[in-house]
Parts: structure tokens; C-alpha cells; sequence
């Protein structure tokens, strides 16, 4: 099971969230995946996944840890307010429309 160490935590109240910087270590398991690490959060901080946009992952090549940011939001819509349309798509709040419709 992967483990999430805090590094970081700010309250925004401006934009209604709070900011998270941490690392997630992981030993003989394949990296987790966003959205993994997204239920790894919302976990910690007994928030709704849904709430949980997973900004950016980042790891080092032969590391077993993922360096990341990750915002929770108090509610769905500051979250589809603030956020930009591609961070919404990756984190599943909105679907793309096929093209032509």
C-alpha cells in the first residue's frame, strides 16, 4: 500500500480549498495512479474524492516515490468555477464532447 507523507497543507479560503503538497512512497508496486492517489487523499483528509483534483505527479526516474500537488475542494462548484477544463477532464468532473456534436 502506497504512503502519503505531507509535506505541505494551505488553507485557501479565497478559492475554498486547501493545498497539498506531499509525497506518496511506494515499494515493489507499480506507480500509483492518479487515481489512486486521489482516494489516498481524500482518505487522509476525510474528504469526498469527487472534491480531489490531483494537479501534478512527478517522479524521478528509479525513485519509488511521487512527488505531487493536489487541491480539495469544500464544494463541486468552486471546483468546476476555479478550475481549468483540462484539469477537470483528467480528474473525471467533466467529459469531452465528441467532435461535431
Amino acid at each position: 500500500m502506497p504512503e502519503l507523507k505531507i509535506e505541505s497543507v494551505k488553507e485557501n479560503s479565497l478559492l475554498k480549498r486547501k493545498e497539498v503538497k506531499y509525497r506518496v512512497v511506494f515499494s515493489k508496486e507499480t506507480t500509483p495512479t492518479r487515481i489512486k492517489i486521489k482516494e489516498i487523499i481524500a482518505k487522509n483528509f476525510s474528504a469526498n474524492p469527487e472534491l480531489v483534483i490531483v494537479d501534478r505527479n512527478l517522479q524521478e526516474t528509479g525513485k519509488h516515490e511521487v512527488i505531487g500537488y493536489s487541491k480539495i475542494y469544500a464544494d463541486k462548484k468552486s471546483a468546476m468555477l476555479y478550475e481549468p477544463d483540462y484539469e477537470l477532464y483528467r480528474n473525471g468532473l467533466k467529459e469531452k464532447k465528441p467532435e461535431g456534436q
